[in-house]
């Protein structure tokens, strides 16, 4: 029964130590976090009303990006795609403004986020239209980057 016991306080032992040693994960202040993707989220609005395509461009992921537009063969996955779509969209337009965003639902884990809302969309030729939009955020080098939007335009 001895060297069972003796086992027993030792795996404690060298638990409890394990425990202690083990560094607690950073503590993430979520709001502030979910605060900042929303940040983000206006100004690639903010940019993408003023046709600033570099602007746009700086805020996406170099490495991976997929953005499903509102038609079914809107699948953007390169800068060139991003820029081609936005030049056929403002010569469709004329112009472009969001507003109204709301229901808001923004989750933030490590280095991946998303943002989900819906927001309305008015054009100089074309309609005014609630829109949801789905996006995914990945943080490179401590800024956030779009890698992944898809929306859906509202029938009401």
């Amino acid at each position: 029964m001895r060297p069972l016991k003796a086992v027993c306080v030792l795996s404690v032992l060298l638990l409890v130590s394990a425990c202690a040693s083990t560094p607690p994960a950073a503590k993430v202040d979520r709001a502030a976090a979910e605060q900042e993707i929303m940040k983000r989220v206006d100004s690639l609005l903010y940019r993408y009303s003023q046709n600033d395509q570099p602007g746009v461009l700086a805020m996406l992921d170099p490495d991976r990006l997929t953005v499903f537009g509102s038609n079914l063969t809107e699948i953007i996955r390169s800068s060139d795609q991003l820029r081609g779509l936005m030049t056929r969209d403002f010569e469709q337009w004329g112009s472009a403004s969001f507003s109204d965003v709301r229901d808001v639902d923004v989750r933030v884990e490590g280095n991946l986020a998303t943002a989900y809302f819906v927001l309305t969309f008015s054009a100089a030729r074309g309609p005014t239209l609630p829109i949801r939009f789905s996006t995914t955020w990945r943080k490179v080098n401590g800024e956030w980057l779009l890698t992944q939007s898809a929306n859906s335009v509202m029938a009401g």
